[in-house]
């Protein structure tokens, strides 16, 4: 065979060569021109099957390598989303692959949210951030129609393909976006749609059909994508659950080391200070003990500059509260439970919301000053009933002055250096609640307390009538359990004695008066107490004869009304159809029953002195009822 003819006999060799080194499409095409340029032509229709069967083959080959560098590129991203423990991070590395893999412009996810919305949580080779934060509900937009479906879907061009569900925003992002031919496979971790966790899609800036293997491709990075951020979701619970137990632990450790150390400190004797230092410490910040009359019981420098709360009956839930100041500090307070309600609150404030951690050590700390409390109570409690006797031995006449000064001194006690003497009136349903109060005076202004004679005695050294009225209504509020007369004490045993009765007598004419549950200085009752007494009942019995006795004695002997149409006339200025509609009587009768009083009283009684002086008779007379009606005996 002659060289001219190799070629021709040597074709089908060459292919098989070309095929097998791989040459480009390039060199095949040079090699198919030359081969026909030099063949016969009854060759070159066999020449070019052979051509046509080389280019199926060249293109199935590369076909072959595309699907494995697809399957490489796949499998490479496999690994590397195995590794990556944040979503975020997941969400990145999917997108940026979606893009690569398919050669679009854009490649972003939707996530499905708990309540079934779907929000675009990251794009990739977008322009802007008109794309993130998107919302659509299932069958909206081309990513909700795959959500509804749990299929593929594509469309050549976004904006003009009438059969998709139209959303507004979709469609500005989309025109921000220049967005045309778009792709979204489903996220899905198994077979069912409920199943799916969101959305992938991939979009170019034109018009563009995707072909069934960019699809397939897409599916394939989908499921990847959907197995690793489910990982990662898992992996991120996990390590949020883990932090949250070694949280808790430290919290538990720092609130069990700060009871222990609160608990040694109330049983070694640690006051309310004490024990509000240490909270302070644990907390990290002043904090204020305040009573349930709001005064503070640790002062000082720092616990100055904490807002004490205005309304204590904030607290009445014996719960934790927070707000914040005009100022805009952070408040936070939680009640001090005692046995007989809440005792106060504990203060502290911050420039920041006090953590939750921060919060229980402050319940923790509340739970100690209770007990110091307690523990303060009962010792003051016990120094009371030994002043209490003392008290009452003082207030008993024949005691032996001298012995009781020398008990006084002993209990570090002052007879002579004055002060206020309270008497609370025990009413028939307030008597604990009297004692309860004379109790929480005593302890606020360091004074004594007990029962004597069947009321309640408060003896306060050193402090001024008015600072005592002020202190009863701040510990109680202006609607008292009983009757409280108050007395000033200028020193010693016998003006002790004559201040008690003076505070017992203020106390007996505050019930007669129907002010039964209020206080009042000796004083403010005097010109009662010079007319009740025993030495002055006598002189105001017999003015009110003087006055209006005919009358008294008419309506006795009569039964008729004449005193109480004469305390109505005059109630209402002697004006005659008012005191008709208030005794219900005829203008006739009203007429007959003034003339009367007249014949009785004399011309002259309607003027203006002689009316006045009736009225305060008829003021008297009603008082001394009401006093023998109560059948409270009369002050000296």
């Amino acid at each position: 065979m002659n060289a001219s003819h190799e070629p021709e006999h040597s074709g089908v060799p060459d292919w098989l060569r070309m095929l097998g080194d791989d040459v480009s499409a390039e060199e095949i095409e040079k090699h198919r021109a030359r081969l026909l340029a030099e063949a016969p032509a009854e060759r070159r229709a066999a020449l070019q099957t052979e051509v046509e069967l080389v280019r199926v083959i060249r293109d199935r080959l590369d076909e072959r390598r595309r699907v494995a560098r697809e399957l490489a590129a796949l499998n490479d991203l496999a690994r590397r989303l195995a590794t990556l423990h944040d979503p975020a991070d997941v969400l990145q590395q999917v997108a940026v692959q979606a893009r690569q893999l398919l050669a679009v412009d854009v490649a972003y996810i939707m996530l499905r949210q708990p309540d079934g919305i779907l929000r675009i949580e990251y794009a990739d080779g977008s322009m802007g951030s008109a794309l993130t934060g998107i919302e659509l509900h299932e069958g909206e937009g081309l990513g909700g129609e795959v959500v509804r479906t749990g299929r593929p879907m594509w469309t050549r061009s976004y904006l003009t393909d009438e059969s998709i569900t139209r959303v507004p925003a979709v469609d500005a992002a989309a025109v921000s976006e220049q967005l045309g031919g778009i792709v979204g496979v489903p996220l899905r971790t198994g077979v069912e749609t409920t199943d799916t966790l969101g959305v992938l899609l991939a979009a170019d800036r034109r018009a563009r059909r995707f072909h069934e293997h960019e699809i397939e491709l897409l599916a394939a990075l989908a499921a990847h994508a959907a197995v690793a951020l489910r990982n990662a979701t898992l992996f991120e619970s996990y390590q949020a659950a883990l932090d949250e137990v070694s949280k808790t632990n430290t919290t538990l450790k720092q609130t069990s080391e700060l009871r222990e150390t609160l608990a040694d400190l109330v049983v070694r004797g640690g006051d309310v200070s004490d024990v509000a230092d240490v909270i302070a410490r644990a907390v990290g910040a002043a904090v204020a003990v305040v009573d349930r009359t709001g005064e503070v019981l640790n002062p000082g420098p720092s616990v100055a500059e904490v807002p004490v709360p205005e309304d204590l009956a904030l607290f009445d839930d014996a719960r934790t509260h927070t707000w914040q100041t005009a100022a805009g500090r952070h408040v936070a307070a939680t009640a001090i439970a005692l046995r007989d309600g809440i005792g106060g609150a504990l203060v502290v404030a911050t420039g920041a919301p006090l953590s939750s951690d921060g919060l229980r050590l402050l319940e923790t700390g509340a739970v100690a000053v209770a007990l110091a409390v307690v523990s303060e109570q009962a010792v003051a409690e016990a120094e009371l009933r030994s002043r209490g006797e003392l008290l009452a031995a003082a207030l008993t006449t024949g005691t032996d002055e001298a012995g009781l000064r020398r008990r006084a001194r002993a209990a570090g006690v002052d007879l002579d250096a004055g002060g206020t003497v309270l008497v609370l009136g025990h009413g028939s349903d307030a008597e604990r609640a009297q004692r309860r109060l004379g109790d929480r005076v005593a302890a606020a202004l360091g004074g004594w307390a007990a029962d004597h004679a069947g009321h309640t005695v408060v003896l306060l050294s050193g402090v001024e009538p008015v600072v005592a009225r002020d202190r009863v209504v701040r510990v109680e509020g202006p609607e008292l359990p009983g009757a409280v007369g108050i007395a000033p004490w200028p020193g010693g045993v016998a003006a002790l004695r004559a201040a008690h009765e003076s505070a017992r007598q203020t106390a007996a004419l505050l019930v007669a008066l129907d002010r039964g549950r209020s206080c009042a200085l000796v004083a403010e009752t005097s010109p009662y107490a010079s007319l009740f007494g025993r030495a002055g009942r006598g002189d105001a019995t017999a003015f009110i004869d003087d006055q209006i006795g005919p009358l008294v004695r008419h309506d006795a002997e009569k039964n008729r009304h004449l005193v109480e149409t004469l305390e109505t006339y005059l109630g209402h200025a002697q004006h005659h159809a008012r005191t008709c509609a208030a005794l219900h009587v005829h203008a006739n009768t009203l007429y007959q029953r003034l003339d009367r009083i007249t014949e009785l009283l004399g011309e002259g009684w309607r003027g203006t002195d002689r009316a006045l002086e009736l009225q305060l008779a008829l003021r008297l007379r009603r008082l001394a009822e009401r006093l023998d009606a109560r059948g409270v005996e009369p002050p000296p």
